[in-house]
Order: C-alpha cells, then sequence, then structure tokens
C-alpha cells in the first residue's frame, strides 16, 4: 500500500499537510466543548452564578461546534480532491501501461482482471486515501489528546474506560480475524464473475450455436453465487460493530455516572460540584476516545482490501514487456 502512494504528487502532500492543520484545530475545538459544559455545569450549581455567565460559555459552544464543522468540511474537500486526483493519475497510469501489452502480458493477467484492475481495486484504493486522510490523521490525535485531558481525574473513571476500550479492541480483533481473510478473496471473486460475463458476451454466437445457454448460466450463477456469499458474510460480520459500538459508549457512560454517584456521595460537601463537572466532562471525554478506536479499527479493517487492490495494480504497473518499441525510424 505504501509503494503506491510514491505516485502522489508534491501539491497533493501539501493538501495533506494542510489537512492535518485543519484536523489539529478540528480536534481541539471538539475537546474545549465538555471544558465550557463544565463551566456550565459549575455556574448552575454555584450560588451567585448569572444568567450572562451561562449564555457566554454557551456561545462560546455553539462556536466551537460551528468552528469544528468548518473544519470537518475543509478536511472532507482536500481528502476528496486527494484521492480523486491521486486515483485518476493511476487509471490513467494503468490504461497507458495496458497499451503497451503484448498478447503475452495480457494472457498473463486476463482482459477480467486487467478491467477490475482498472475500475474496482482503484476505487478501493480511493476510498482508503479518504477515509485515511479524514479518519486515520484524525484518530490518533483525538484519542491522545483526550487520554491527556482525562489523565489527571479519578483513577476509578480512568480504570473504566481503559476496560471498555480493550472490550472493543477485542471485539474488533475477533471481528477482523474472521472478517479479513473474506476479504482478500474478494476482489479475486470479482474477476471470475467479470471474466465470466465476458465470454458469455464475446462468445454469443458460439453459445447459442451449440445451445449452451444454461451450461453458461449455470457458470455465471457458480460466480455469482460465490461473491454474494462473501459479501455477505463479511457485512453480516461488520453490520454487527455498530450495535456492540454503541453498547459500549452507553455503558460507558452508565458506569461513568454510577462511579460518580458513589464518588459524589462519599465526597465532602465543599467537593461535590468539582466531582459533578468532572463526571460530566470525563463521561464525554471517555466516548470521544472510544469514538477514535473506533475510527481508527474500521480504517484498519478496510486497509486489507485496499492493500490487496494497491498490490494488484502495483502488479501491472510494474510488468516488464517482453515486447518492446524499436528505437529505429524508417
Amino acid at each position: 500500500m505504501v509503494k503506491i502512494l510514491k505516485h502522489l504528487k508534491w501539491k497533493e502532500w501539501l493538501l495533506t499537510l494542510v489537512s492535518l492543520v485543519f484536523i489539529g484545530i478540528q480536534v481541539w475545538l471538539d475537546l474545549k466543548l465538555p471544558d465550557y459544559m463544565s463551566k456550565i455545569t459549575g455556574y448552575v450549581q454555584t450560588e451567585g452564578s448569572t444568567m450572562s455567565q451561562i449564555w457566554e460559555a454557551g456561545a462560546k459552544m455553539v462556536l466551537c461546534a460551528f468552528g469544528s464543522l468548518l473544519a470537518a468540511f475543509v478536511v472532507g474537500y482536500f481528502a476528496a480532491r486527494i484521492a480523486a486526483s491521486f486515483t485518476a493519475r493511476l487509471r490513467s497510469m494503468l490504461f497507458s501501461k495496458v497499451e503497451t501489452f503484448s498478447m503475452a502480458e495480457i494472457n498473463r493477467f486476463s482482459t477480467a482482471s486487467l478491467i477490475t484492475r482498472s475500475t474496482n481495486d482503484i476505487t478501493q484504493i480511493q476510498m482508503i486515501v479518504t477515509f485515511g486522510l479524514q479518519i486515520l490523521m484524525k484518530a490518533p490525535i483525538l484519542a491522545v489528546w483526550a487520554i491527556v485531558k482525562i489523565s489527571g481525574k479519578s483513577w476509578q473513571w480512568t480504570a473504566t474506560t481503559a476496560a471498555a476500550v480493550a472490550l472493543l479492541l477485542l471485539f474488533i480483533l475477533i471481528v477482523g480475524l474472521i472478517a479479513l481473510p473474506k476479504f482478500r478473496i474478494i476482489q479475486s471473486l470479482t474477476d471470475n464473475l467479470n471474466r465470466v460475463s465476458r465470454e458469455n458476451l464475446t462468445g454469443l454466437r458460439v453459445v447459442r450455436a451449440y445451445n449452451a445457454e444454461k451450461y453458461e448460466e449455470a457458470k455465471f450463477e457458480e460466480a455469482n453465487i460465490s461473491l454474494t456469499e462473501t459479501h455477505l458474510f463479511t457485512t453480516r460480520i461488520m453490520a454487527g460493530l455498530m450495535p456492540f459500538m454503541m453498547l459500549i459508549m452507553s455503558g460507558l457512560s452508565l458506569a461513568v455516572y454510577w462511579i460518580g454517584a458513589y464518588l459524589i456521595d462519599r465526597a465532602d460537601m465543599m467537593d461535590k460540584i468539582g466531582l459533578f463537572s468532572d463526571m460530566v466532562v470525563f463521561s464525554s471525554y471517555a466516548v470521544q476516545i472510544v469514538m477514535a478506536f473506533v475510527m481508527m479499527t474500521v480504517v484498519f479493517i478496510m486497509l486489507p482490501r485496499a492493500a490487496v487492490a494497491a498490490k494488484r495494480v502495483n502488479e501491472v504497473l510494474d510488468t516488464e514487456l517482453s515486447i518492446s518499441d524499436g528505437t529505429v525510424n524508417d
């Protein structure tokens, strides 16, 4: 996968750096929201606080939310632009390379495989570049920054968050071990389906001449069912991620508030307000940490299929020609 990135131009690398800056701004604004929520909670619980103080903190929260939304739009625009221009260049390079092939190279890959490599495989690369720029760079920054924010809070809350993340990673590891082998063979099954379809179309007259429609239909049905069942298997496995993720986040919020209620009940009167504010802030940070790990793992699950696609594209681009154009002009 890394080898395919050498075809990125310096302008695209520059846009990637700019995207990284806006991602940092977005994460900073997202992590400022719980701080203002903590202030509002403190104002509500403290005597002598005025409504203007609450409105001021709320207005800052709204500005942070709009700023984060604007930064997300900018990152999304840059990511789409980089991915689209990069894959357009790959398709052009692949097309130019295939034009130089002799029948030996074409038979080595097969026409069906070359079609899949120039369409579906490059689409997989485009998807991973788009998601990678938006998620893979944001998730580690968000996770580390949020962990630093909560490091000084109660160890009970920290242990609960660590347990939730460990449980989530364990489930995703199990899902990955089951689904990843299937992801690796989807591209070859797509090649097979494309090959069978082309055989039926290019040999249409022969098929009709020998009355082989039923034979061709059975061959297509077998290829179609294999690809469909593989897609259904991986999709059903991956569909379990979302409800489990929601269960982890909801359970984590419930655990944070349950532990917070226990700590507040045992604390002195002067410490109760501070603990309540910490509980609200910690709940928001904990959910963001879990979301960061979820985003990273989703990209890592997509990565093997994209890596297979990138390898298949590189195989075509790096192919040495058995017949080269001559250098003597008539």
